[in-house]
């Protein structure tokens, strides 16, 4: 088919343009974990109550769907988010957005204090005085598998509470400690019980706005996790040198967060189900509850399901390592620049933190670029079609992204030399991280178009494992590889992977449909189908599965509209 073609498919209950659901492009809600997802003769959760969940009516949690008898009070309820204060939908909005950047701000604040580190404590390893660094990021591997889940029984607020208290007061004991062990075994844990934001926060965002200004809204929130990484440097470093001390590496993250923790305190339960349990109780009713016993197995399966899918689903595990290596990319400057600009242009830290400007600068274009796409093309073809498009065409970011992200490499690899200025490899940041952005927004916002609600938020969780895992074991080896191989050709290696992965979201355009009928989950099965812009041709693009007249082999088909309907033509060939 040419590409003029346009890819059709009907909108899954949960997903952003089902009538009722609120979303916003590319970010789901992490929580909403429920469904039967079978493979293999296992079910990961049942819809069906079992027997224990029967009987267990007592001593138990409120179940989420046991208020559905409940709903809100009409559109005005005042106890709908939605219908909150201005005032109060931003300040709940911003609490998340600043939390997730002060959090993963807090992966890269040390760089700068690496040599303190390894003063302070006798290393003469840097990839030992690394591990504060590296077991930090490996807590975002595990720490939103964990929270989603509990998310579900007890809401977004119990989470932000938690977590909040447990990544301040983890930072607190390990910056305070003289013990390395110590620094690095509650650095791991301050991401672990801290990182649960990652996986509630986007359900924030649409608990407090209708869908038509939820992606708009969610800017902030979606720029978060990669400003975070890519300002730490600059904000660790003149921390650092300004007092002399690189425990202001973890100083300057708590300064970040504490106003955020008081806020949180005074905040408001957004999610829809707890406040209708809420409001069940002030009514004196008694909602189905399930089990104890019962909810910690759905937990357990609900944790286990992302790993299921990073290793046996196909669409998971290629979008996990392309994202991924762009985004470990972002990690390993953590070693290559303090390599590079010290070495050739004998850069201090917080001089080496400036060049983390061309990242930023990047990160925004990558951002602008998606809505660009997503305003251009995909709502257009929403509109035109009642929202009946394939997840293949959020990814025009991708394909441009792609080509972005090799030019940026082969640009850093070789343009530092000390007859050439500093700021030629510094701007090599922005095709870099432009592509990446764009990379990643287009393949979530196809993860959240692809997979139906059961699967969707342990997709999107997977494709986090992928890139805060690679993101933890890239700068344990980045300053070697340039120490061995010399700057050019250490960065040459990186740029020729990034060629291997081109392909990989033109393959997911072209053949998308063929990669998710191999899936073992829940996806979308829409099929292509020509432009038809005519009313009473609705009926066959709406078709799920077109039904077209058998062609004979040796002949060409060729489908034709008019105002008398779609007409089929052969070509012999």
């Amino acid at each position: 088919m040419s590409e003029s073609h346009r890819l059709m498919r009907d909108p899954e209950p949960g997903q952003p343009g089902y009538p009722g659901n609120p979303g916003f492009p590319g970010f789901p809600d992490y929580t909403r974990y429920s469904g039967a997802t079978q493979f293999e003769g296992h079910s990961f959760e049942s819809d069906r109550p079992s027997q224990s969940e029967k009987d267990s009516t007592r001593n138990g949690t409120i179940a989420p769907d046991s208020t559905q008898e409940l709903d809100w009070d009409g559109e005005k309820d005042p106890e709908n988010p939605m219908n909150w204060s201005m005032w109060k939908k931003v300040v709940h909005t911003a609490i998340p957005a600043i939390y997730t950047f002060g959090l993963t701000t807090g992966i890269s604040t040390l760089v700068a204090g690496l040599p303190g580190i390894m003063q302070q404590f006798g290393e003469t390893s840097r990839n030992v005085a690394l591990l504060p660094i590296t077991l930090y990021t490996i807590g975002f591997v595990f720490g939103p598998c964990i929270a989603a889940p509990i998310s579900d029984l007890h809401g977004r607020l119990a989470v932000y509470k938690v977590n909040i208290i447990i990544l301040i007061i983890c930072n607190a004991i390990a910056v305070a400690s003289d013990n390395f062990a110590a620094l690095v075994i509650f650095r791991f844990f301050a991401s672990l019980g801290g990182s649960g934001v990652m996986a509630v926060g986007a359900g924030t965002m649409s608990d407090l706005w209708p869908p038509s200004q939820v992606s708009r809204v969610g800017v902030a929130y979606l720029l978060a996790p990669f400003l975070g990484p890519s300002m730490g440097p600059l904000i660790g470093s003149y921390a650092i040198e300004q007092y002399g001390d690189w425990k202001w590496g973890i100083w300057v993250v708590l300064c970040i967060l504490t106003p955020v923790a008081i806020a949180i305190f005074f905040s408001s339960e957004t999610s829809k189900k707890q406040i209708l349990a809420a409001r069940a109780k002030r009514l004196g009713k008694h909602p189905k509850s399930q089990g104890i016993v019962t909810e910690m197995q759905k937990i357990g399966k609900a944790m286990l399901k992302p790993w299921h899918m990073c290793i046996f689903e196909p669409v998971s595990l290629v979008l996990g390592l392309y994202t991924g290596f762009s985004f470990a990319m972002i990690f390993s400057f953590f070693g290559s620049y303090t390599y590079v600009y010290s070495t050739v242009y004998q850069f201090d830290a917080r001089q080496i933190g400036l060049c983390y400007i061309g990242l930023i600068i990047g990160i925004l274009l990558g951002l602008v670029t998606f809505a660009v796409f997503d305003a251009t093309i995909y709502q257009k073809q929403v509109a035109r079609t009642g929202d009946r498009v394939a997840p293949e065409h959020r990814l025009y970011a991708a394909l441009v992204g792609s080509i972005l992200v090799p030019i940026g490499l082969f640009w850093y690899a070789w343009a530092p030399d000390a007859s050439v200025h500093w700021i030629a490899p510094v701007m090599a940041g922005v095709p870099f991280a432009w592509g990446t952005m764009a990379s990643f927004l287009s393949c979530l916002a196809y993860l959240a178009s692809a997979f139906k609600p059961a699967d969707l938020s342990s997709a999107v969780a997977a494709n986090g494992i992928f890139r805060f895992a690679l993101g933890a074991a890239f700068p344990n080896f980045v300053f070697q590889m340039y120490q061995e191989m010399g700057i050019n050709w250490a960065g040459s290696v990186f740029a020729f992977i990034s060629l291997a992965f081109i392909p990989v979201p033109w393959l997911f355009f072209w053949k998308g449909k063929m990669l998710r009928q191999k899936s073992r989950y829940n996806m979308t099965m829409q099929s292509c189908l020509v432009p038809c812009d005519e009313p009473h041709h609705q009926n066959l693009i709406h078709s799920e599965e077109p039904r077209l007249p058998k062609i004979d082999q040796g002949q060409i088909p060729l489908y034709v509209c008019s105002r008398q309907g779609m007409h089929q033509l052969t070509i012999p060939c």
